[in-house]
This record gives structure tokens, sequence and C-alpha cells, in this order.
């Protein structure tokens, strides 16, 4: 294998791993009684700075069907958590109050377990890898099918 095959395989398997590694240790933290995918989609909302996001456009993000996102949101509207305008694929979910304070209280209780694990790094390095993850994640965003999925 080339160096630079070898290089992008250790990235991804890295990236794979971490993820995984991560959704197993979070999965033993209470987090207001939100599953991943359901912290996941206030997540957007609080990390993307939005009030409101169409329905087509949280799959689409999620790389998921809008049947599939819909379960997450049934269970967050009934918490109370999002609200929803109009119908179908083009339906407008907005975060509550209530969404973003449980997102608030699920990453405290996240956060003194993340803390510690996280302390041997600079913050400088950790901004240098957000940086290089959150690039990576654009040229994947931004893919031919996903361009013509959103369309």
């Amino acid at each position: 294998m080339a160096d630079r095959e070898k290089l992008l395989l250790d990235l991804f398997t890295e990236i794979a791993v971490v993820e995984h590694l991560v959704r197993n240790h979070l999965g033993t933290i209470e987090t207001s009684g939100l599953t991943a995918g359901q912290f996941g989609a206030l997540n957007y909302f609080i990390r993307n700075n939005r009030e409101q996001e169409r329905k087509s456009i949280l799959a689409w993000m999620f790389q998921v069907t809008t049947e599939e996102i819909d379960v997450h949101l049934a269970a967050l509207e009934q918490r109370g958590l999002i609200g929803r305008i109009g119908e179908g694929d083009d339906q407008v979910i907005g975060i509550t109050a209530a969404g973003r304070s449980t997102h608030a209280e699920s990453v405290a209780r996240m956060a003194p377990e993340i803390e510690p694990l996280m302390s041997e790094f600079q913050d400088e390095d950790l901004e240098k890898t957000v940086d290089v993850l959150q690039e990576i994640r654009r040229v994947f965003d931004n893919l031919p099918e996903r361009a013509a999925a959103s369309a």
C-alpha cells in the first residue's frame, strides 16, 4: 500500500474507532433521556445556531431518510423539545426553549465525564484537530451524490 493510501486508511480508521468509543462511553452517561439520534438533532440546531430547519435538510444532514429522522423528531416533539410547521418533507422543524434547555442539561452532564479524558490535550491542538475534521466533513457534505440528494 502506498504511503498516502496507508495514511488515509489510518486517518479514517482512527476517526471510526474514536466515534465508536465516544458513542459507547456517552451511552453510559445520563443525557436527559435522549438517544444519540435525538441529542444529535437538538445539537444540530445549537451547533449551527439555527432556530428552524426543513425536515428534508435534517434527514440529509444525518444521511437518513425523512422517515428515519421522523422517528427521532416524533420523540422530541412528544417531549416538547421541537415543534413542527406544515406537512411532508418540507415541514419546518424548530427547536423550543425546552429543547435548548434539555440540550444544555445533557452537555452539562457529559462534560464532567469528557473533560478528564481530554485533559492531556492542549486547546490549540484540539482547535487544529477540529478545524481539520470540519474540513474533511465539508468535503463529504459536498460530494456529488449528496448534492443530488438535496436537490
